[in-house]
């Protein structure tokens, strides 16, 4: 009875057809890619592939299954493929934007996202997202048309406003930033990242205890997000409560340790506590995962000042005022020729 259980499927198999056989294991790999078990997933588009090399849809779900896996380029030849084969793939098309921005290649991802435009009319997501990768890139009024047009197609969305309130930050409107965060807050009073912002914009304006209410507010409404506490580990390093800070940051870090910005906060309190070499190891870090973080050269510069080669600082600052930043700008034209 165990033999002819086990012998059945092969039995069956082998009757199958190519197309059939293509199927199957295209079938398995989905399971395998929606259970998190990435290179069993590979696996079995390989083995979909093997039957009928041209099957897109294998092509693009490996490439989602390379990308998960950190391997980005991977991924990009595998959405290559599909689109090569069907030019209008709109999910390969969106994949592979969304790798391209995983490896810093933004320029690449808004010409997926211009011919996206021509297939898709009129879609609010895809202007949204639009509108993340033209606020990395910080073309700022790009971004504000972006979200602008999504909020019309789409209006009343909270996201969208946060997104929109995000932007008059970055361009230091900040009244009009928290009228637009109060609108998305009436309409989703549970809206973590409005209280994010909110604490963001308290920040700058050097209101450090009322930053760490709202930030604290969104934490209250998803604990140990690690974004959030890497931004409280900052407002604990702006009033120097050292110990607090590098522990948030820390355990941002463990949980996401992709984010740039916290290497750029542990290399702040590096600093401060004299590491200079540690803190350029973290901020060269930071730059490796090819987020546009604020004031990342300047601290860079910063260090390497400290430990005297003003050579190496005069180029982290020439590299931050190519990254649109003040305050390399200040310190390029004060310390160097």
């Amino acid at each position: 009875m165990r033999k002819f259980l086990i012998l059945l499927p092969v039995l069956l198999f082998a009757c199958e057809s190519s197309e059939e056989r293509t199927q199957r294991f295209f079938n398995l790999g989905n399971k395998a890619l929606s259970d998190g078990f990435y290179e069993q997933a590979i696996e079995f588009y390989n083995q979909s592939l093997k039957e009928t090399p041209d099957y897109a849809p294998a092509l693009n779900n490996r490439g989602v299954a390379r990308i998960e896996s950190d391997h980005p380029y991977e991924a990009i030849l595998d959405y290559n493929q599909a689109i090569q084969i069907d030019p209008d793939y709109l999910d390969a098309l969106f994949n592979r934007a969304y790798a391209y921005e995983e490896i810093g290649q933004f320029k690449n991802a808004l010409k997926d996202v211009e011919t996206i435009h021509t297939l898709t009319n009129d879609s609010a997501f895809v202007y949204f997202y639009e509108g993340l990768v033209q606020t990395k890139m910080k073309m700022y009024d790009e971004a504000l048309a972006s979200f602008q047009t999504a909020d019309k197609l789409n209006p009343l969305n909270p996201e969208t406003l946060i997104n929109i309130a995000t932007i008059y930050y970055f361009k230091e409107k900040y009244d009009t930033a928290i009228h637009i965060v109060n609108n998305a807050l009436e309409l989703s009073a549970d809206n973590a990242n409005g209280f994010s912002l909110l604490s963001l914009i308290e920040l700058e304006k050097g209101n450090y205890q009322s930053a760490l209410v709202e930030v604290n507010r969104a934490m209250d409404i998803v604990p140990g997000e690690p974004y959030f506490l890497n931004n409280r580990g900052y407002i604990f390093l702006q009033m120097d409560s050292l110990d607090a800070a590098i522990e948030d940051i820390n355990r941002s870090i463990v949980l996401n340790p992709k984010n740039g910005w916290a290497y750029r906060n542990k290399g702040i309190y590096k600093m401060r506590q004299g590491e200079y070499q540690e803190a350029i190891n973290l901020f060269e870090r930071a730059i490796k995962t090819r987020e546009f973080i604020d004031e990342l050269y300047s601290y860079l510069g910063d260090a390497y000042m400290k430990l005297g080669d003003q050579s190496k600082a005069c180029n982290s600052w020439r590299e931050g005022v190519a990254q649109n930043e003040s305050l390399s700008q200040q310190k390029l034209d004060q310390n160097c020729d």
